[in-house]
Parts: C-alpha cells; sequence; structure tokens
C-alpha cells in the first residue's frame, strides 16, 4: 500500500469516522455533509543515506463536509477535526510500500502532524447544505533500499 492509500486506510480507522463521515474519497469530497476527502498535494525526499535510505514527506490537504446550519453543530465539528488532528499524531510505525524508479521499496510511517483545520468554503452557498472544512496534514515516513 503507497503512502496515499495508507493514510486513506488510517483516516477509516478514526474511531468517530462513522459519526461524520460516509467516505473518503481521493481528490473529491462531496458538497453534501459526512463526505470527506483527501487531497495529496506533494511528496519530497527530506534526507537519503549513504545506503539509498530515504526519509520523505507527502503533503495532504483533508477536506471534510459537515452539516453546520448553528453554533452547536459547528462547534461538534471543530471538536471532531480537533479530536482527529490529535488522534493522527499517534498513528506511526504503519508499513508502507513506495515505488521509486520503478523498484518497490518498503518502509513506514515515522511522524504525522495535522493542522489548520478551519473553515474552508460554504459549497453550495448555504449553511443548510453544509460547511466544507479543510486540515493540513503532513506525513513523514522512510523508505529503504
Amino acid at each position: 500500500m503507497n503512502i496515499i492509500e495508507k493514510m486513506r486506510e488510517i483516516l477509516q480507522s478514526f474511531p468517530k469516522i462513522s459519526q461524520v463521515c460516509n467516505e473518503i474519497h481521493i481528490d473529491f469530497a462531496d458538497p453534501e455533509p459526512t463526505s470527506y476527502g483527501l487531497d495529496p498535494i506533494g511528496d519530497e525526499l527530506i534526507s537519503e543515506d549513504i545506503l539509498g535510505n530515504q526519509k520523505r514527506q507527502h503533503n495532504f490537504m483533508l477536506y471534510a463536509t459537515y452539516s453546520g446550519i448553528n453554533d452547536y453543530e459547528r462547534m461538534a465539528n471543530s471538536g471532531v477535526l480537533l479530536e482527529l488532528t490529535h488522534w493522527l499524531h499517534n498513528q506511526i510505525g504503519a508499513e508502507i510500500i513506495s515505488t521509486i524508479d520503478a523498484v518497490e521499496r518498503r518502509g513506514e510511517i515515522t511522524k504525522i502532524t495535522a493542522n489548520n483545520a478551519m473553515l474552508y468554503q460554504i459549497p453550495q452557498e448555504n449553511t443548510a447544505d453544509g460547511l466544507q472544512y479543510q486540515l493540513s496534514i503532513q506525513v513523514q515516513y522512510s523508505v529503504e533500499m
């Protein structure tokens, strides 16, 4: 499983995911409430040792569409995203497979940080139809030669 597939799996295992989300899409979030969209926005090499082992970072934006018709719902939305942020920090050690130069290489997630959970847009320009929040996620991982 590559880093994108693994992050989708990790997000789907969040204990409260079923309360707020029906499905996690890649590169897309429905404008209707209870939708998440995981958008991979770039991968970079952080370091490489003499043997070719790499430390890499992949950046994601998570778009979450929730109902937000009143302050109670908007507070609950922010609370769930805060819990998700804290929960993600502890999700390390998962094995991944990276394909680099047409060769599959094993590695593992070493660090996840998430921040900037904030209101991003009102998709239908009406708070009764849902609010979309965004959460920036950075995942550091190793790749062994």
